[in-house]
């Protein structure tokens, strides 16, 4: 775990991008297990390219299907602004993925925000949106407007989105979720989305979520006039090294994520400015149905809470920062917990305005808090588990209400690291057992024979 760059991933594109881009293909009758071993072809088979086939998206084109585009192809955007755009049937292969890039430098895809979306894609499967195509600039594909900015639905699977800035969003700023309906292709036990590599993307200024993945609806589903219907799975889903600033809701929402996900290296800044409803103003919310880790994200100035845990029970939160929380620095409720542990490991909370960790999580076997630093200076407390059936084991967390007692090397300017004189240095536990080997910053832990208590390993 930590801090790890991934452009190293993303290099092989520009060399794609002198010659063109592409696009995939979905089947919805791939087996889970199968497509969970696959995942790390689909993220990381960028430097072979199996098919000669290239296709330029005309200035005025806002629909393509892909039907006749063969897996392996490059799909060049050419620069410039241009409307919204729409693609539908990319099916690709896991070995070779259809990949979309911007060519000749940034374009713009730019429309009204009470526009259904800015960029979509429909029954895709296989296929890379990158906006690496021209060195000169970061993030090469910017979508601005939309009510949606970027949606992946209609039974889309299998994909990759990087280097792309989504802002001016009516809702939310990067949508991927199928919703069900009465058809039944759409719903649990049916159809599976799979093997999302979402990464180093810049996602502002959105009336919704920064971020929405996954269905918020596992336990109960959806109220239909053919009954209730329940959203599908999502397996092997990576969200990390993004930056979300200004998001009217949480900066990271994900759902109904049962195996293998993580949410990791992400900058969520000014969440939560304009929610549609309470409790929709957190920084990251780990949603119903949703296993797996979260680590080593930076969370700064949520009206609500830093993280929101309403997971499956095989959760592990560790190496986060938390800074500011107007509610709790992080929260857990167990509505939907068939799991044996929530697992709250190495966070450093700073300045919540209530409680450092609050533990509404009643019927999970467990509540495992241990070496967090916990500076609450106001009314709250450190760690409040709200009744007696609340089941916890508490070790070893460092808690106070003055932030100078840590000895970070800047709190004002968000360095977290430990001067040599911090009493958090070598005074934690060992949590190699619970998978924490690295701190925030991508240093091994433990460095010295012994744990340092928070984020940052000195």
């Amino acid at each position: 775990m930590g801090k790890k760059n991934h452009f190293m991933r993303l290099s092989a594109f520009l060399l794609i991008a002198s010659s063109c881009a592409m696009c995939t293909k979905i089947d919805n009758k791939i087996d889970v297990l199968q497509n969970a071993k696959k995942l790390a072809v689909v993220a990381d088979a960028t430097t072979e390219i199996l098919s000669n086939f290239t296709y330029t998206v005309k200035p005025n084109e806002w629909f393509v299907d892909g039907t006749d585009i063969p897996p392996g192809a490059v799909v060049c955007i050419p620069a410039g602004t241009r409307g919204a755009l729409l693609l539908k049937n990319f099916k690709g292969t896991a070995a070779s993925p259809i990949v979309i890039v911007n060519k000749g430098g940034k374009v713009t895809l730019s429309t009204s925000i009470t526009a259904s979306y800015g960029f979509k894609t429909i029954n895709c499967q296989y296929f890379k949106i990158m906006g690496n195509g021209d060195p000169a600039n970061k993030y090469g594909i910017d979508v601005n407007g939309g009510n949606i900015g970027m949606t992946i639905d209609d039974l889309s699977s299998d994909f990759e989105i990087a280097n792309v800035e989504v802002r001016n969003s009516g809702f939310a700023g990067i949508m991927a979720k199928t919703d069900p309906s009465c058809d039944l292709e759409t719903q649990r036990g049916h159809f599976t989305m799979s093997n999302i590599f979402i990464h180093d993307n810049y996602v502002h200024k959105t009336g919704g979520e920064g971020f929405y993945i996954g269905n918020s609806f596992y336990a109960e589903g959806r109220s239909l006039s053919c009954g209730t219907v329940m959203p599908h799975d999502v397996v092997n889903l990576k969200v990390y090294n993004n930056f979300t600033d200004s998001t009217g809701c949480e900066g990271i929402q994900v759902g109904s994520a049962i195996a293998g996900a993580e949410i990791y290296s992400n900058t969520v800044k000014s969440p939560g400015l304009t929610p549609f409803a309470s409790g929709q103003n957190n920084g990251i919310q780990i949603g119903e149905g949703t296993g797996g880790k979260c680590y080593s994200n930076f969370v700064k100035n949520a009206p609500g809470n830093g993280i929101i845990v309403l997971g499956l029970g095989d959760n592990l939160v560790c190496n986060n920062i938390i800074i500011n929380s107007g509610a709790h620095g992080i929260y857990a409720d167990s509505r939907y917990t068939p799991g044996p542990n929530f697992q709250f490991i190495n966070n450093t909370i700073i300045s919540p305005a209530l409680d450092g960790i609050k533990l509404n999580s009643e019927s999970i076997p467990m509540n495992t808090v241990i070496n967090n630093v916990i500076v609450v200076p106001g009314a709250g407390v450190a760690i409040n588990a709200t009744s007696r059936r609340v089941k916890t084991l508490i070790l070893k967390n460092f808690t106070g209400k003055n932030i100078n007692g840590c000895k970070f090397v800047n709190y004002s300017a968000d360095d977290y690291r430990l001067q040599a004189n911090s009493p958090l240095i070598n005074d934690g536990i060992n949590v190699l057992l619970y998978g924490v080997s690295t701190d925030y910053y991508g240093a091994i832990r433990p460095l010295g024979g012994f744990f340092d208590i928070g984020a940052a390993e000195h």
